[in-house]
């Protein structure tokens, strides 16, 4: 085995100075998208303009500039960091209820668990309804969010052959894409709607999931 030859003093000092400074960094972006969060639950996306944002995050509109060339850079950053947050929390609801002990009859029903936990995440974090508006209403944003559903259809597709395992394999990733379009059009009314709706709509959509994915147990699949 090769001995590992130390690295110089000089060296050593310059690779934790750049540790140091990509540290930095990351806690500046957050800095600013922790801020930009606030500042578009309070005016929505128009109000995100740079000179308040670099108010609100205590940084030199200079700096700003530095980390986000323009406030639609921010904003895709935001959606960015929004979907990646989302898909964690749909990765641990999935590893909560993917078990292959449970009877296929019942697995359909989970279906209702994954409903209301996404939806509690969502209502919890306020700027979830605005970043989705800008996902749905912007041709670039709308790019991002389409490449995110495939992406989470993808992921999902175990869940799918889990829940209808006599489901054909070819007509899973359609089926999946449909399926996430049409709750996400829901999850968006819902978060919408005035907050003493809300629990009647997302009773609805769990109930709709539900028999979705037990329709899709029971229907004849040959074509």
């Amino acid at each position: 085995m090769d001995a590992k030859i130390p690295e110089s003093g000089a060296e050593g000092r310059l690779n934790m100075r750049s540790t140091g400074l990509q540290s930095r960094s990351r806690e500046r972006v957050e800095q600013v998208l922790a801020a930009a969060e606030t500042l578009v639950v309070e005016t929505g996306m128009e109000g995100l303009k740079m000179r308040e944002l670099a108010r609100r995050a205590g940084l030199p509109i200079a700096s700003l500039y530095h980390y986000f060339p323009s406030s639609s850079s921010v904003v895709r950053a935001l959606a960015v960091r929004h979907l990646e947050n989302l898909r964690d929390v749909l990765g641990h609801e999935l590893a909560a209820v993917l078990d292959e002990d449970m009877p296929v009859s019942l697995r359909p029903c989970t279906g209702d668990r994954l409903v209301r936990n996404v939806l509690d995440y969502l209502l919890r974090t306020p700027a979830s309804a605005v970043i989705w508006d800008s996902l749905r209403s912007s041709p670039d944003l709308r790019q991002l969010d389409m490449e995110d559903t495939v992406r989470n259809a993808r992921d999902l597709e175990p869940y799918l052959r889990w829940v209808a395992p006599d489901l054909p394999d070819g007509q899973i990733p359609t089926l999946m894409i449909v399926i996430l379009e049409a709750v996400q059009g829901n999850v968006i009314a819902i978060m919408h709607s005035e907050s003493q709706m809300r629990p009647t709509l997302i009773d609805a959509l769990a109930v709709m999931l539900t028999a979705t994915l037990r329709g899709l147990q029971g229907c004849d699949h040959r074509g």
